[in-house]
């Protein structure tokens, strides 16, 4: 969320900039995009993690066990509310003194039309789907596979991206003459933001970081069932 706010802000600085002054209008419907697109991107991940239990965990290099932390300390978050609330303080202060509302920004951020709202969801879940295997790429295979496993991101992305075109173009039909350019922004669009996923989850890599599934919790009572059976002195 604080990622989700900081993008925004710079966001909104650059419409500022370009305009001359604050757009509330523009301003208000990125921030309804880019809300949507947090919703999108973190319900599907959070249902994985449940079900799947796939984490990313950190290891020191004294024990494989000793790095290992599932649970943010107080004062973890509270840094990370003061974080929060200064940029959302800050983002406010972007905005002008004209009436800002919930309709507004849903009006321009085109989420109230069946048309946009369509066609940003099939976004939407397409940026998911190109996103996920760059953090399977990063943090989960071996290093001497990961330069072939981007090639193969590549061409899935692209021909993902071009299915995308493909059932919007059969559900909206042609878009005229911003076609090149609207299509043209989508392949790029996906490849970037995939790889700054590769590049932020590599950085995770040579910090430590890794993917791993966690033991369920019927296996971990086994587990410690059994560590007790065999050494009772840790008991």
């Amino acid at each position: 969320m604080l990622l989700l706010v900081v993008s925004w802000c710079g966001f909104a600085w650059g419409i500022t900039l370009e305009k001359g002054d604050p757009n509330t209008e523009a301003m208000l419907g990125a921030a309804a995009l880019w809300t949507f697109g947090f919703i999108t991107s973190f319900v599907p991940l959070k249902i994985a993690a449940l079900f799947f239990r796939w984490q990313i965990v950190h290891d020191t290099e004294d024990s494989p066990n000793a790095g290992r932390n599932f649970n943010y300390a107080i004062r973890d978050i509270m840094i990370g509310t003061l974080l929060l609330a200064i940029t959302m303080g800050i983002g406010r202060g972007m905005l002008t003194s004209e009436d800002i509302s919930f309709a507004l920004a849903l009006h321009a951020s085109g989420l109230d039309a069946p048309e946009p709202l369509f066609a940003i969801t099939l976004y939407g879940m397409v940026s998911l789907l190109v996103k996920l295997p760059c953090i399977w790429i990063a943090l989960g295979e071996k290093a001497e596979k990961i330069p072939s496993r981007i090639g193969l991101w590549v061409v899935y992305c692209f021909l993902l991206t071009l299915f995308e075109i493909g059932l919007l173009l059969s559900v909206l039909g042609d878009p005229g003459s911003e076609s090149i350019s609207i299509f043209g922004g989508m392949i790029i669009s996906h490849q970037l933001m995939g790889a700054i996923m590769l590049a932020v989850c590599c950085t995770l890599r040579g910090l430590g970081y890794r993917l791993e599934r966690s033991r369920s919790p019927q296996a971990e009572r086994r587990r410690a069932t059994t560590t007790a059976a065999v050494h009772p002195e840790s008991v």
